[in-house]
């Protein structure tokens, strides 16, 4: 940026989307021989807010609406079950910028709206209730910045989210999710949701907080 950001705080905010793999990860599922994970994809679309130090240091807060997909092969039929699950999802994340390029991790809290299940050519029903309300993640991403101005930039990454806790609650536990079709074999083991997908954003750089002199207050500085 054009601007003097060393040492000082500055603001940057943007909006964000976001498209790739998504997955119910559940052991029980690998050790089962008949019920195969199969390759599903979802979507993210939201905004951030970015509280920078410096150069290279940020914390970001963001909000994503998403949509998740798993698909499920039975005794080769493809696809036999698939699992559709919309989130409200509230994340933080430091970020570290140089030479053109971030890193960054984080957490991630998501709120479940719905899950739906459709098997083979039936019609999607809603299973909302064998799955827990909400559940935590972990982020790691990096990426680029491609190209802007002073202020404003396009950044294209690559983030890594996976679970922390169980997306799938006891009835579910009892009921045989995420298989459905038999018993569990091992009901403690997790179901996690994780994701790699491709992101970008585009972001503005709005304000900074300056004072003109030792003695005087901070103010918020909005950029021209």
């Amino acid at each position: 940026l054009a601007f003097s950001a060393n040492s000082q705080w500055w603001f940057d905010a943007g909006v964000k989307g976001a498209f790739g793999p998504t997955m119910m990860y559940d052991q029980n599922v690998f050790d089962d021989g008949d019920y195969k994970h199969a390759i599903s994809t979802g979507t993210a679309i939201g905004a951030r807010l970015g509280f920078n130090y410096g150069y290279h240091v940020g914390l970001s807060l963001e909000y994503s609406g998403a949509t998740s997909n798993q698909d499920f092969n039975y005794q080769n039929q493809d696809p036999y079950n698939s699992f559709k699950w919309k989130t409200n999802d509230l994340a933080t994340l430091i970020r570290y910028s140089g030479n053109g390029a971030y890193i960054e991790a984080g957490a991630k809290f998501s709120n479940v709206k719905s899950v739906e299940l459709t098997t083979l050519d039936q019609p999607a029903i809603d299973v909302s209730e064998n799955f827990n309300k909400n559940y935590t993640s972990g982020i790691f991403g990096f990426g680029s910045y491609l190209m802007g101005s002073e202020l404003l930039t396009l950044n294209l990454g690559i983030r890594v989210h996976w679970g922390f806790t169980d997306m799938v609650n006891e009835a579910g536990k009892e009921a045989g999710y995420p298989i459905v079709v038999e018993d569990l074999k091992d009901p403690s083991k997790k179901t996690l949701a994780t994701a790699a997908q491709l992101q970008v954003e585009l972001n503005y750089a709005f304000g900074r907080f300056s004072k003109e002199a030792c003695h005087d207050r901070w103010k918020l500085i909005l950029f021209q």
